[in-house]
């Protein structure tokens, strides 16, 4: 019996070509649940074929429609397991409950195990294509959130190739500023931006042993130098985590395009304080195009949301962007009419095949 209700994203997204580059070799999708930025690279705008076939490849998967990707076999088959492992728990002695707490979720963690293979099974399938496309002449970097349930247990799964990222706002309690629109100050008490994902980069490489700091990686010339990608035919195994999901949270997934350009206490404070998920979209991006825009600049928001909540969300949307026109078109059916043509019309029509067939 379900416990807690479903959840769902409710979410915003952006993307500009930046200021200083000719075409936008960021993608990104949102597709059900999943939210998923990519960050092509390659000359004669194969980079933005590759992110848009990765992006694509995920975005089409029947995996993603399913909880927690298992078939209706799978979910029968985990149910069963699980039933199981609950009735063995109840026969055990009340000794040993240290066993008995890792018994109780060994079930479960299996089925996490299979999901994270399944869901790089997918990504496997857009590194197959790109470079089937592509022929090793251009790759991209990945990050996605995927917001599922296994059972009862509501869950992200968060995964990245590359330097793209993604973040999650941490409150401790909520949140409450003076003064919202005052974003470019310190932090805020009782809140924290995580970046969950890791760079697949050299600079990360250095900071992790200690040859350079955080500080002196954001300056350094190989700075963009990334290790992992998908569809150059090297190395390219994502990175996984899986945290579970409430109502409230707030993921952000972006490009370098956007990280590099903004502070993170800016991000936080943006993400904190500007409550609709588009609305927070669209001031990270201007306020990294302000900063400079050397990159293009991709990012996605997206908020945890009860399914019912979502309703409410819809409902009230439809109303606000309800006309006159929406009535007008809702009765068209009440209307019988002969579409005639008068002479000038008839005239006008040949002429214009023509114009279209001089011209292409």
């Amino acid at each position: 019996m379900s416990t807690a209700e479903r959840l769902t994203v409710y979410t915003g997204t952006a993307t500009d070509v930046g200021q200083h580059r000719d075409n936008n070799e960021d993608s990104l999708t949102v597709a059900g649940t999943l939210c998923v930025v990519a960050d092509g690279m390659g000359g004669h705008e194969a980079g933005e074929v590759a992110s848009r076939l990765c992006t694509r490849t995920l975005a089409y998967s029947q995996m993603f429609t399913r909880p927690g990707g298992m078939t209706e076999e799978e979910e029968t088959e985990f149910q069963q397991a699980l039933e199981a492992e609950i009735q063995q728990k109840t026969e055990e002695p009340q000794t040993n409950r240290r066993l008995r707490r890792r018994k109780d979720t060994s079930v479960l963690n299996q089925q996490i195990l299979k999901t994270i293979e399944n869901i790089k099974g997918v990504i496997s399938e857009a590194d197959e294509a790109i470079k089937n496309t592509l022929g090793l002449r251009a790759g991209t970097t990945l990050t996605g959130a995927w917001l599922t349930h296994i059972g009862e247990q509501q869950m992200w799964f968060i995964f990245n190739v590359g330097d793209s990222r993604t973040y999650r706002l941490l409150r401790s309690e909520d949140v409450e500023t003076e003064e919202a629109l005052s974003i470019s100050n310190g932090p805020i008490e009782g809140l924290r931006l995580e970046q969950v994902t890791v760079d697949h980069s050299e600079v990360q490489y250095l900071v992790d042993t200690g040859q350079i700091t955080a500080l002196e990686a954001l300056t350094h010339p190989r700075r963009n130098v990334i290790t992992r990608a998908l569809g150059t035919g090297n190395y390219w195994e994502p990175d996984f985590w899986v945290i579970p999901a409430k109502p409230g949270d707030r993921l952000m997934m972006c490009s370098d395009g956007l990280s590099g350009e903004l502070s993170h206490n800016y991000m936080a404070r943006v993400l904190a304080t500007v409550e609709h998920p588009q609305d927070a979209a669209d001031v990270l991006q201007m306020a990294a195009l302000r900063a400079g825009g050397r990159d293009n600049i991709t990012v996605v928001v997206a908020d945890a949301i009860t399914e019912s909540d979502a309703k409410v969300r819809a409902e009230e949307l439809k109303e606000l962007t309800h006309t006159d026109a929406h009535k007008i078109a809702a009765r068209i059916e009440e209307f019988d009419y002969e579409h005639t043509t008068d002479t000038e019309e008839e005239q006008f029509h040949p002429e214009r095949e023509l114009h279209r067939g001089i011209n292409g």
